[in-house]
């Protein structure tokens, strides 16, 4: 016997795009093909709003929805919640960053319909270990899903204390599309095109994500210098936006070889983008707790160097599916791509693999199926009557 359908509304106050709104797209996606209905409060103009209804998924958008750290926008966002949850039955709540974690706490207690509360932790920051964010954890978190035990490591101190246990997280590692990266996108096209036309034997180097500082952009860029003096046939990609963009491009300058790299902007073409590199790289400093990024160019068999921070290592199988090395190291991360580029059938290999492993490990009925575990314990909790309990890892 099936279990019921829930009714479920997720919370995101992002208004851009990356790793946290694809996650809920994608599972929410999951959790409507079985048969669940979902509702997902964002942004009036986010693009998650906009990409939830192209795929035809019920949004609540709300323009005073807003990433600030006041206390009257969190009360704004509270109210708005709660008149949402006065409005229409919901299961329960999951809440996928810190301040929407606030104002759906606050939300659910003065709207006078209580219902289970799910935290998904999305990044490897530090969780401020202050007495607001212990008893948050200890009263209102009913669950808290983590994308990867290097998430999970940042709540230590909760669990040694007491106000979480472990049996009220999950670890739930995020998916990909399958259905955009697979063996099957053909990026040659596209790679004529980024190559203007030179040779076959140009190397296309890229990295995909948001262009700010904690990508680490300019540490590529350093590897890129000493990559183009051994291979002068290479180029360096970056695809996507962001506040870094004009330093990158100073930087590049700099550095002597902004004829070298190109700055393609926001795409929509990633797969095929993907699919014409030779090599995809992630140089991040901080924060990749689960990157997409890295499991799509795996999906695609295109080899890998990431930084070893986050779960990128529980990504990467270290000197199989790509190559690992410290973050903010651009020597070592020119070492790790230089490896790579003069021996293509290594490459080859280490793609083919982690192809494999990101069908195995990684695939969306996981994702759906490990989310709905942690929803069933949230539940269970909450019938058991730990409704505010306060007792040690209630």
């Amino acid at each position: 016997m099936n279990p019921p359908a829930l009714s479920i509304l997720h919370t995101n106050f992002h208004r851009g795009w990356g790793g946290q709104p694809s996650r809920i797209l994608m599972l929410s996606r999951g959790l409507a093909e079985r048969g669940h209905r979902v509702v997902i409060a964002a942004p009036e103009g986010s693009v998650l709003s906009a990409r939830a209804r192209e795929a035809g998924l019920e949004t609540f958008e709300e323009p005073r929805f807003l990433k600030s750290r006041h206390i009257l926008s969190g009360i704004r966002d509270a109210a708005s919640l709660g008149r949402l949850l006065r409005s229409r039955h919901f299961d329960l709540m999951d809440a996928h960053g810190s301040q929407d974690l606030w104002a759906s706490a606050l939300a659910r207690r003065i709207s006078g319909r209580p219902l289970p509360l799910v935290f998904t932790r999305h990044n490897t920051k530090e969780v401020a270990d202050h007495f607001f964010n212990r008893v948050l954890y200890r009263r209102e978190v009913d669950h808290l899903i983590v994308v990867s035990g290097s998430v999970l490591d940042r709540y230590r101190s909760f669990l040694d204390r007491g106000d979480l246990s472990g049996e009220r997280i999950s670890v739930v590692h995020s998916s990909y599309r399958e259905d955009r990266f697979h063996s099957g996108v053909d990026g040659s096209a596209l790679r004529r095109e980024l190559c203007s036309g030179a040779g076959a034997d140009d190397l296309l180097i890229g990295v995909i994500g948001r262009l700010v500082p904690d990508k680490g952009g300019i540490h590529f860029l350093r590897a890129a210098a000493r990559i183009a003096s051994e291979f002068p046939s290479a180029r360096f990609l970056f695809v996507g936006r962001g506040d870094a963009e004009e330093a990158l491009r100073r930087s590049a300058a700099d550095l002597g070889i902004s004829g070298k790299v190109a700055f393609l902007g926001f795409r929509e073409d990633i797969p095929q983008i993907t699919a014409a590199l030779d090599l995809s790289v992630l140089p991040s400093v901080d924060c990749d707790a689960s990157s997409a990024v890295l499991k799509e160019a795996m999906a695609v068999g295109r080899p890998v160097v990431a930084t070893s921070i986050g779960g990128s290592g529980e990504i990467i199988q270290d000197g199989e599916t790509g190559l690992l090395v410290p973050p903010a190291n651009p020597e070592a991360l020119a070492k790790a791509m230089a490896a790579i580029l003069r021996m293509p059938d290594r490459g080859l290999s280490m793609g083919a693999r982690g192809r494999e492993r990101v069908r195995a490990l990684f695939h969306r009925d996981r994702l759906v199926e490990g989310t709905l575990d942690a929803y069933r314990k949230a539940q269970e909790r909450w019938a058991r009557g730990f409704r505010g309990a306060s007792g040690p890892g209630a």
